[in-house]
């Protein structure tokens, strides 16, 4: 098995029926540092450069003589080069572009191999820890010791200090954040479901209801594949999390059909230091047991949160004989369409449509959208990251909105697509006095303090 990864890239976001679009994604491909950095605090921020904004899913397109002062920079002097694209709501047409030729001096890199950085951030109660972490959390993770290790605890254990350390970084911030409309500090909190390819491994990180599946093919005469669910929700009824809810001081309640982390807080009224007579409002608050941000879940006496940002983690060697999908999406994916439907969706349309089709990333999102508009139901935010892996050697199916990326070419060789189509167009549902919408799956009736989401 060779010792990199090629793969087609895609990706979709679109805020359906929502009045805010609080998804957002961050993908990064960089060169790797070599060699390892030593401690975080002398690790070097990656350079960043601004591009050309384009059209969803479409990265800025490199011209010859870019392209050919980009090789001379690498060839004269060590090269720090970034591909980022940050996808907003269609309407917005807001996309970064690739990023390259910012000499570094502090450290060298290695222009033979690459980095990857895949991540879905499902905002709620606000678009800022989000959009905070979209910012941060690539850097945090990078500056952590051991991150650029070979031994896979250690980079395991570096994702998991680098969730928390960007979840105290937002506590920084938070006095620059929105208040609820009763003067509380903002309760804006984010999912989070990452990948980093380095090399075949794929290191996984993961808190809240997104989630990664992997497409997998055991046998060459299977006609569909299998789905590995890479990660699990983080929800507040299952045994280990609930148990450590409750050692910390926490509690779950179920409303409306829904188990939620409870948020224990001073009645609104309430003025003055918080004493054992100070009434407590106990409200059935959050739908997932771990997040970013919720900082409203500290607990004084254990100094923890009740809402936890430690990620669960994990390594997968990726093999494409084998692997052929790596999805990440947000619960507006997966709650109308089963893992092993998502895959198999993928796989089928990569056999049936031919080059100028939709991107499986965007043919999974509208697919959910309708899924929602079918059920009478207001559609989630619906985001879906999609990575195609393709044999060394093999021809590569194009579709519209896709980039290709060998992760042991470097990024002067990620080649960049050409003009993109807007393939799918889903109505979004009036909202008219009397029609039945599903329950918020985050928050419970106590909406008072949520200036930033509809209800």
């Amino acid at each position: 098995m060779d010792d990199s990864i090629i793969f087609r890239m895609s990706a979709f976001s679109e805020q359906g029926g929502r009045k805010y679009m609080e998804d957002v994604v961050e993908i990064r491909i960089e060169y790797e540092p070599t060699p390892t950095p030593s401690p975080a605090e002398d690790y070097p921020k990656s350079q960043r450069h601004g591009g050309q904004e384009t059209a969803e899913g479409e990265p800025a397109k490199q011209t010859e003589n870019d392209t050919h002062e980009h090789n001379a920079a690498a060839e004269c002097a060590p090269v720090s080069a970034v591909w980022v694209e940050s996808l907003l709501n269609e309407d917005s047409g807001n996309n970064s572009a690739p990023a390259s030729d910012g000499k570094v001096t502090e450290h060298v890199v290695n222009t033979r191999r690459s980095v990857a950085f895949f991540a879905v951030f499902d905002g709620h109660g606000g678009r800022e820890a989000a959009h905070f972490a979209r910012g941060n959390l690539w850097d945090l993770l990078k500056r952590q010791r051991g991150f650029w290790s070979k031994d896979h605890s250690e980079v395991c254990a570096a994702l998991r200090k680098g969730f928390i350390a960007c979840h105290h970084a937002m506590w920084k911030e938070l006095p620059e954040w929105p208040k609820t409309i009763t003067g509380l500090p903002s309760t804006s909190g984010t999912t989070a479901s990452v990948i980093v390819i380095r090399g075949v491994h794929m290191y996984v990180a993961h808190v809240g209801d997104s989630a990664v599946v992997v497409g997998v093919k055991e046998n060459d005469s299977d006609i569909t594949l299998q789905a590995l669910e890479v990660t699990q929700d983080h929800k507040p009824e299952l045994p280990k999390e609930k148990e450590r809810i409750e050692r910390l001081g926490g509690s779950v309640m179920k409303k409306s059909g829904v188990n939620r982390v409870v948020w224990k807080r001073p009645r609104l009224t309430h003025n003055g230091p918080v004493r054992r007579s100070t009434v407590i409002d106990q409200i059935p608050f959050l739908a997932v047991a771990r997040s970013l941000g919720d900082l409203w879940s500290y607990d004084f006496y254990s100094g923890e949160f009740v809402v936890s940002p430690e990620p669960d983690t994990t390594v997968m060697t990726l093999d494409p004989k084998r692997h052929r999908y790596i999805i990440l999406g947000s619960d507006g994916l997966w709650n109308m369409m089963p893992p092993k439907n998502a895959v198999n969706m993928c796989y089928s349309h990569d056999k049936m449509v031919g080059p100028k089709g939709m991107s499986c990333a965007r043919r999974l999102g509208c697919t959910a959208l309708l899924f929602w508009k079918e059920r009478m139901l207001r559609a989630d935010n619906t985001t879906v990251i999609v990575l195609a892996l393709q044999e060394h050697g093999a021809s590569i199916p194009m579709h519209r909105d896709e980039i290709v990326v060998d992760m042991n070419r470097g990024i002067d060789h990620v080649p960049y697509p050409g003009t993109t189509y807007n393939t799918c167009e889903v109505p979004k549902a009036e909202h008219e006095d009397g029609m039945f919408y599903e329950e918020d799956e985050i928050y419970g009736e106590e909406h008072e303090g949520w200036p930033c989401l509809e209800w």
